[in-house]
Parts: C-alpha cells; sequence; structure tokens
C-alpha cells in the first residue's frame, strides 16, 4: 500500500482534456468542419454564384442542363451581338444530336507584328472538327495560325490569346491544310498573329463539321431574345434541357456582326440552402461524435498505460527488496 500510494503520488495521471495533443486534435476538428461547409457550399451554389459567359459564333449550338431541384430558373442574357437570330428552346430531355457541314471563306489582313483585329468564333461540341486551308501572301512569310479556348473578357477587350493554352499553334507559310479535331466542348476563336515586319493577308477556306442538337422537335418553351435576355422557369424534379443556338454564317457579313456574347445566370431554389444547411449540420455531427469517441479511447489508452506502468514499478520495487 505504501508504495503504491507513493508511486501514485509520484506519477499524477495525465488528463486527455489538458493535453497539446487534445487542443491540436480539437483545432483540427474545427477546421474540418470549416473547410467541408466551405467545400459542399461551393460546390452546391456554383452555379448560383457565379454566371457563365459564353461568346459564340455563326451555327453555335449549345446545351444547358441546369438541375431542377436546385435551380428555380435559368436567364440568359444577350450582353454584346446586335444582330438577331439567337434562339433558346426549352426540352424535357437532351435532344437527339445531328451533324452539319459548313464552308466559310475568310481574308484575315494583319499589320506588322501585331495579332488579327477580325477572328473567327465558334461554339464547338465535342466530335466536331475544322479542316483550314491557308495561303500566305506575300509569299515567304510566315504567320502563326492560331486556335485557343475564348475566355470571354479576352476577346471582348480584343487583348491577345494565351499561347501557353491554345489549341494549335501552327508556323503557316505558303499554302498548306491543317485539320483540327475537338476534344472537348469550349467557345474557340481562330485568327493570326503576324510576327514579321510587314503587313501580311492570309486567305482561309474553312470547312466545319459540327455537332449539334436537333431542335425539330416541339419545344415546350421557345424564346428569340426579342429584349435581349430569355427567362426559363424549371419544374422541380422534371428533367430539363436548354439548347441556344445562333443563325447560320453569312459570307461577306463582317465577323463582328455574326457574333455574340452571352450570359447565363442561375436562380436557386430554397431546397438548395436547406441541402446546404442540412450538410453542414451533418458535418458538426460527425465532428462531435468523433471528437467524443477519441477522447474516451485516450482516456481508456491513458488509463492502461499509467497502470501498466504501476505494476512494473511495483515489480521492480518487490525485486529491490
Amino acid at each position: 500500500m505504501d508504495f503504491r500510494a507513493q508511486l501514485l503520488g509520484d506519477h499524477p495521471r495525465p488528463r486527455w482534456a489538458s493535453s497539446t495533443s487534445d487542443v491540436e486534435l480539437k483545432f483540427s476538428y474545427a477546421a474540418m468542419v470549416f473547410f467541408g461547409w466551405i467545400n459542399v457550399a461551393m460546390y452546391m451554389l456554383a452555379p448560383v454564384l457565379r454566371p457563365t459567359n459564353v461568346w459564340i459564333g455563326p451555327n453555335a449550338s449549345m446545351l444547358v442542363e441546369p438541375n431542377s431541384i436546385f435551380i428555380k430558373s435559368v436567364k440568359v442574357e444577350n450582353v454584346y451581338g446586335s444582330e438577331p437570330g439567337l434562339q433558346l428552346f426549352g426540352f424535357y430531355a437532351s435532344p437527339p444530336v445531328a451533324v452539319m457541314n459548313w464552308s466559310e471563306s475568310r481574308l484575315v489582313s494583319v499589320s506588322h507584328r501585331s495579332y488579327g483585329s477580325q477572328g473567327c468564333p465558334y461554339y464547338l461540341n465535342e466530335g466536331a472538327s475544322l479542316n483550314i486551308s491557308y495561303n500566305v501572301k506575300p509569299e515567304g512569310c510566315s504567320v502563326r495560325l492560331v486556335v485557343d479556348k475564348v475566355i470571354a473578357t479576352r476577346w471582348l477587350w480584343e487583348e491577345p490569346p494565351n499561347y501557353e493554352t491554345a489549341l494549335s499553334l501552327n508556323l503557316i507559310q505558303g499554302s498548306g491544310v491543317i485539320q483540327l479535331n475537338i476534344k472537348n466542348t469550349e467557345s474557340y476563336h481562330l485568327n493570326v498573329a503576324n510576327p514579321n515586319l510587314k503587313d501580311v493577308e492570309v486567305e482561309l477556306d474553312i470547312d466545319v463539321k459540327a455537332v449539334v442538337y436537333d431542335t425539330k422537335e416541339p419545344p415546350f418553351y421557345k424564346c428569340n431574345f426579342s429584349n435581349r435576355a430569355c427567362t426559363f422557369n424549371t419544374m422541380p424534379f422534371v428533367g430539363t434541357s436548354i439548347v441556344i443556338t445562333s443563325p447560320a454564317y453569312r459570307q461577306g457579313v463582317l465577323s463582328g456582326e455574326q457574333e455574340w456574347f452571352i450570359r447565363i445566370s442561375y436562380q436557386a431554389r430554397c431546397t438548395s440552402y436547406a441541402i446546404v444547411t442540412g450538410l453542414v449540420i451533418c458535418f458538426i455531427l460527425l465532428s462531435i461524435k468523433l471528437n467524443n469517441w477519441l477522447q474516451h479511447h485516450g482516456e481508456e489508452r491513458y488509463v492502461m498505460d499509467d497502470d501498466s506502468s504501476i505494476i512494473s514499478l511495483l515489480v521492480n520495487k518487490d525485486d529491490d527488496v
């Protein structure tokens, strides 16, 4: 009894709640809950908080599929583009796809050491292709044929492309043909960069093979952007597909008159905020339960370590006696 009392007095039982590791663990719980809430909220509400800006050219066919459980309405605005012809179709399911072919002839004049002021915008779906025939004048000059993914504000303010992310950056001279296959549905821009010290002209004959959505089936909603905006109300738990189309390419019309800059924004349902709040509560309850389990497990581990130490010391003391 004297030995055990002496040992207990010399070696007080450590407390899990007052240890440094306990403070660090609770801090990690708080960080886990905070970042978990941020990730869930941003993932669920990203389409609502951040509108989508898209730059499209002629013969565009763009599919938008909002989640009707979380999205109450979709608003599409024609921010830039005075030419009529944009249309919006609403369907209960994704319409079938079809292949459309058309050809364009363009003459691009580029000043020395500059980038073409009038390029060719396209909105192309996966599976499309471009077959580009070119003729560079005067002879002996080399230029770069650039096909780049569009950042809407870049072309709106006529900034040069990002050569590091360009889909194609071919150095062309004389006459030839380039074929590009589209693997990702994006907005693309075709233009010419002239690194020479004299002006050049590039004749482009572009054969486009596009994958478009068939809008021949009667839609349950249709809008022609008469007020430069269309608002589409979704129905809960019902499939919703929106197709935005632009008019066909017109030969002889300036490229700037066949471009549209559209903005797609969303209005969330109350269920979106309710689900996000419920997930946050689940994160908090889970972290509290995990904290209690680890605290209980840690106290048991310390008790077992204390008893083992006491028994070991008692045995050593008996041996000394």
